[in-house]
């Protein structure tokens, strides 16, 4: 009987399994240690007291060893690839009124879901004085939205959802159960704790808004996220976080070191368009190398 043949076809599919991911359901408050840090290049994000509204409680903060953003998800157990919960975890310089425990401002996340500069959906939340307390998510305006001075934002959202403390939601100060690995509770060390602000959203909705502007994603797809925070729901305005400062710069996300590196929703590297582009070109061409020193050698 052929059964090594056998044998290894299934130690291949059994060792194929085990490299799959594997997630939970989310717990919107743990610790640090179960989420993943979203990247930016050679840059450290985000430079303390570069907010741009004196507002020091909207200021984004980060260092090497303190990330100011991260990323969690949840692929609901299912076979399929576009349902489940993405989550994110913003690091704040304070709370603007401690005994009170609160976020007074906008938190924007931008996703440039084809990779092409230009911010095709916002996530986050609308806590401005003015708003309602709730989780939204916002399309883009008429603006190119590649940059800070060309992002628009289209007020009132596209959908909210009520913020459900614990549940979809949690805002806190930054300690040593939440940040386990932690050196430093206060990065500016101007004497006020950080705090994290936690939130998530129906991954499926994220991907059918998306596929009503042609853009089709699941959760293995590559996308670059632009972080913000404002004082009103319909620009960036206070702290975009990867860069020192820079709301009105002209020039672009990608040119600022503002966009992120390409993640899946399940927090994967994704090779940029551009790299697999490449990386086919190199690939063709040693086909064609190959095959025309075999046509030399046996021709």
């Amino acid at each position: 009987m052929k059964t090594e043949p056998i044998k290894q076809k299934l130690f291949v599919i059994l060792a194929a399994l085990s490299a799959l991911p594997c997630f939970s359901a989310i717990i919107i408050g743990s610790p640090t240690t179960s989420w993943i840090p979203i990247t930016y290049g050679a840059n450290v994000p985000d430079p303390v007291e570069d907010q741009q509204t004196g507002l020091v409680s909207g200021d984004l903060v980060g260092d090497t060893n303190h990330p100011a953003f991260y990323s969690q998800f949840d692929d609901a157990g299912t076979p399929s690839l576009t349902d489940g919960t993405l989550a994110f975890r913003v690091r704040l310089n304070s709370i603007k009124n401690e005994s009170k425990r609160d976020f007074d401002y906008n938190l924007f996340i931008g996703i440039d879901a084809d990779q092409n500069g230009s911010l095709d959906l916002f996530l986050g939340v609308d806590n401005n004085p003015n708003g309602s307390g709730q989780l939204a998510i916002w399309d883009p305006g008429p603006g190119l939205n590649d940059g800070p001075s060309s992002t628009t934002i289209v007020s009132p959202p596209l959908m909210t959802f009520a913020e459900a403390a614990g549940t979809n939601y949690h805002f806190a100060l930054v300690d040593s159960i939440l940040d386990p690995s932690a050196t430093s509770y206060d990065l500016d060390g101007a004497g006020k704790t950080d705090a994290f602000i936690s939130f998530s959203f129906d991954f499926g909705f994220i991907v059918n808004l998306l596929s009503a502007s042609s853009i089709s994603i699941d959760q293995t797809s590559g996308m670059n996220y632009v972080m913000a925070t404002a004082t009103q729901d319909n620009s960036l305005n206070m702290d975009i976080n990867g860069i020192d400062g820079g709301i009105d710069s002209a020039l672009t996300f990608e040119e600022l070191g503002a966009s992120s590196d390409a993640l899946s929703a399940t927090g994967h590297s994704v090779p940029e368009p551009a790299v697999m582009t490449l990386i086919g070109i190199g690939g063709l061409s040693l086909m064609i190398s190959k095959h025309l020193r075999s046509n030399r050698i046996y021709g």
